[in-house]
């Protein structure tokens, strides 16, 4: 429910009851990964930072093909202020 609604976010499930089937389901529907409690505060905080590395990356990708379509139509612009 948290991918459909903000997409770019990353979710890192934190379960004290899991299974195999669930983790696969999880990462399935878009969970970065999924850990178990316990953990360790220093592997929680790594997990947090990879999974910021990748939003900042996908983040990264979307301006680049922003600034792509910029370059390659740069009188769309003008049109797409227009009509917002």
């Amino acid at each position: 429910a948290i991918k459909r609604r903000v997409p770019l976010v990353e979710v890192i499930m934190l379960t004290g009851h899991a299974t195999v089937e669930s983790a696969i389901e999880g990462m399935k529907l878009g969970a970065f990964d999924y850990v178990m409690k316990p953990i360790d505060i220093p592997v929680l905080l790594e997990k947090i930072e990879e999974a910021c590395d990748k939003r900042r990356a996908h983040e990264e990708k979307i301006l680049a093909a922003k600034v792509n379509e910029i370059i390659s139509h740069p009188m769309a612009v003008f049109s797409e202020s227009v009509e917002d």
